[in-house]
């Protein structure tokens, strides 16, 4: 599977999935290419996805790239059933046995 994020939006296979903003006092989010795994994050105290070489990704403002609904003049607001919704694709691929990448445009 593949994530992009083509800013302020993230897509799974071409299909728009929620806008993200950058986080952890971050300004933008770094473009590039980052193998994705779903995992516990011991630091949010739940399950998360982790970019390697990018961070945490999911509905917090301590997350590298934060997942919301709405976007508001600067950035997004944080969004929890995006968080569950991004983990359970990223977690559904890794049953199958496929590989998930982020890009970063």
């Amino acid at each position: 599977m593949r994530l992009e994020i083509d800013y302020p939006a993230l897509y799974a296979d071409g299909l728009f999935v929620c806008y993200v903003g950058a986080g952890n006092g971050r300004t933008a989010i770094q473009p590039g290419r980052h193998e994705v795994e779903a995992t516990y994050s011991h630091a949010h105290g739940k399950n998360l996805v982790r970019a390697d070489g990018l961070g945490w990704v999911g509905a917090s403002q301590e997350c590298d790239v934060v997942l919301g609904r709405v976007r508001d003049r600067d950035d997004v607001l944080p969004c929890e059933s995006f968080e569950r919704r991004v983990f359970a694709l990223v977690e559904a691929a890794q049953d199958y046995g496929n590989t998930v990448e982020l890009v970063v445009k």
